[in-house]
């Protein structure tokens, strides 16, 4: 595409500062540049995180294509052997492609050692955004039964607030029947727009590996998402939400100018590991 995408970012989130301001792309550039930074974040990621013998959870979407060749590529140059517990369908197949044994979350009796997965959006407290991909659901299973998880992302998924980046809204999964439901109570208790998300490859709404459908939340105000969170799995018929706050150990972030840089959590360690 000739249309150009402008790329302006200036400001200090926490520990990070971004460093690409006013730079302007095609948008076949910046998919380039993306995909660059994720790889470099990948590899760094799984250099700092990945030891023999280990039990590790693997995300789903665009990123993990990037983390999933270079546990291999360590794998055979090491002569290591993992277990890996896929997120979705998509990463039970990359898996199997590169030839790397896959374990079962309910045949586990010990905590994976940790998980790996992307974020849609990262806010400067490292509370995330996730689920565009539809796989929010097993994949906070999966994180929530690791010991640690770790966030591989460009430089364009951080943000100081949700919503400034990604502006697509917070995926929920819901029992099919429940969706109108839970959309008139999510729009009357905090307001916005809460949108059920309709297929491009069919007829009719996205349905998720576990046969539920996902509504998108286009919130108008910033929250307290953490209390939001709490709240919304009182709803009846809501299956889980993108919300995962308190969860990331780490976040790797791969940037446009070829760095790569690791944030922690502000208290130093993710809160409920």
């Amino acid at each position: 595409s000739k249309s150009k995408v402008q790329i302006s970012v200036a400001f200090t989130t926490g520990q990070f500062k971004m460093t690409t301001t006013n730079s302007s792309y095609t948008n076949g550039e910046l998919a380039s540049r993306k995909d660059s930074a994720r790889r470099l974040a990948a590899n760094m990621a799984v250099d700092e995180n990945l030891q023999n013998c280990q039990t590790i959870g693997i995300g789903s979407g665009r990123t993990m294509v990037f983390v999933v060749e270079r546990i291999a590529e360590l794998l055979k140059q090491k002569s290591w052997s993992v277990k890996c517990v896929p997120t979705s369908y998509q990463a039970k197949q990359l898996i199997r492609e590169h030839g790397m044994p896959l374990a079962e979350l309910e045949y586990c009796t010990a905590p994976l050692d940790w998980a790996v997965d992307g974020a849609d959006e990262v806010d400067a407290n490292l509370a995330l955004i996730k689920g565009g991909g539809g796989c929010l659901l097993q994949e906070k299973i999966v994180d929530t039964a690791a010991n640690s998880l770790v966030i591989v992302c460009d430089e364009a998924k951080i943000s100081r607030q949700f919503g400034e980046r990604w502006r697509a809204g917070v995926p929920i999964e819901v029992v099919p029947m429940a969706w109108a439901l839970v959309k008139r109570q999510i729009e009357t208790r905090f307001g916005g727009r809460a949108v059920l998300r309709e297929s491009a490859g069919k007829m009719g709404p996205v349905v998720t590996d576990n046969g539920n459908f996902l509504i998108d939340w286009q919130f108008d105000a910033q929250q307290k998402w953490e209390q939001v969170d709490r709240e919304l799995h009182m709803m009846p018929g809501l299956v889980e939400t993108g919300l995962f706050i308190g969860k990331a150990s780490a976040v790797y972030v791969g940037k446009f100018d070829g760095g790569v840089e690791k944030l922690l959590p502000p208290d130093g360690d993710a809160a409920g590991k």
